[in-house]
């Protein structure tokens, strides 16, 4: 999910095309994935005339998946990955996109994977800028 001004513009859910052999990986892959979304808008944004000199954030909620992007000595653990997911790493050092936690509590895009109650459904539906 991509969100600028505090209101969600891109959003999916798609079953990877790839066996996880755990959930870092799986998460791992999902950041590259969205990081290239991410890039996109940049470019986009720069296009039109907005300063982009700041990282763009990108909120997991897997701290193992930040580990491995953000220090490449965890290579060892993830060197079955194929290479084309690794590319994250650099616009990481290049202080293009910056990866930090969030709760999953307060991750406002469990509503497109999990199956949610009724107020913390609301709750994030709000936080997406879907309801006033």
């Amino acid at each position: 999910m991509v969100c600028i001004g505090g209101g969600a513009v891109q959003w999916g859910s798609r079953l990877q095309p790839h066996v996880s052999l755990s959930s870092t990986e799986s998460e791992y892959t999902i950041v590259s994935k969205v990081g290239c979304e991410v890039m996109w808008m940049r470019h986009f944004f720069e296009e039109i005339g907005y300063d982009m000199s700041r990282p763009s954030p990108l909120l997991l909620n897997s701290r193992s998946a930040i580990q491995v992007a953000k220090h490449p000595e965890h290579q060892s653990t993830m060197k079955h990955v194929h290479r084309a997911y690794h590319w994250i790493r650099d616009h990481i050092d290049k202080k293009l996109i910056c990866v930090s936690h969030i709760p999953g509590d307060l991750n406002p895009a469990d509503i497109f994977t999990k199956p949610l109650g009724r107020l913390k459904f609301l709750r994030f539906c709000k936080m997406l800028g879907l309801s006033s």
